[in-house]
């Protein structure tokens, strides 16, 4: 069996939500309701993520609900994101959680929305506190050997031919086992991005659990019949597979 994505299964329908952001956003800008909720149901999970990293545990929803509101406000009048709805957005909800951080502390904020329309340096390339975070605990999750092998290649720049010897491998068989390491920790890094809170249905535990190997396509043929199926039934599933395909394009 193939491979299947169950937003663009063999033999369906075109439907909006096979569009890009880029084409939602155009949709958007001409009035279409339909495609700025379809931008809402793919970043959802992620923002409501986002808000609570940032502290507003309590008023995540309206955090979410604030900022997707000010970015539809724009996009609506011309301005905002043509095609990086993602990092707009984001980038809309540090804003929001910031300025209900200072109105809790009894500081005066600014509603002003067309501040977000400016360009916000997103950290001069630094990843924040929560990839950070994410990216250790996937390293940490990984199995010791493979640990040890993207230490001495990536972070302190050895070579096959130098780690063979420690490692008790030839130089290829180093340069596979990178290659197994990588990807491993380009999916324990997904994986990180899943809701940590435990879903009420066991068969959404058992779900999310696999989502970042069905994403990656390691998952087994059985395992993604499977995934495929809940996906089809489950919204809040597929929004958490939905923002973990974006996440998997950055990371490539």
């Amino acid at each position: 069996m193939q491979d299947v994505d169950p937003v663009n299964a063999p033999g369906a329908e075109l439907s909006i939500v096979e569009l890009d952001d880029g084409a939602l956003l155009a949709l958007a800008r001409d009035g279409d309701p339909e495609a700025y909720a379809a931008l809402f149901t793919r970043y959802s999970y992620a923002a409501h993520r986002l808000a609570r990293h940032l502290g507003q545990k309590e008023d995540s929803e309206d955090v979410v609900a604030e900022s997707f509101a000010q970015v539809l406000s724009l996009v609506r009048r011309g301005k905002g994101p043509d095609r990086a709805f993602r990092a707009y957005l984001f980038t809309t909800i540090r804003h929001e959680a910031a300025r209900r951080a200072r109105a809790s502390q009894r500081v005066t904020p600014t509603d002003d929305v067309e501040r977000i329309d400016r360009p916000v340096p997103f950290g001069h390339g630094r990843l924040d506190e929560f990839e950070r975070s994410a990216v250790r605990a996937a390293y940490e999750s990984l199995p010791p050997r493979w640990r040890t092998v993207l230490w001495h290649l990536d972070v302190e720049g050895r070579t096959p031919q130098e780690l063979g010897p420690l490692l008790e491998l030839s130089p290829n068989s180093v340069s596979a086992l990178v290659y197994r390491a990588r990807s491993g920790l380009r999916q324990a890094y997904l994986q990180q991005h899943v809701k940590p809170s435990e879903p009420d249905s066991r068969t959404c535990r058992d779900v999310r659990a696999k989502l970042s190997a069905f994403v990656r396509r390691t998952a087994s043929v059985r395992e993604q019949e499977k995934v495929h199926a809940h996906l089809s039934a489950c919204q809040e599933c597929l929004s958490i597979y939905l923002d973990l395909q974006e996440v998997n394009r950055e990371v490539g």
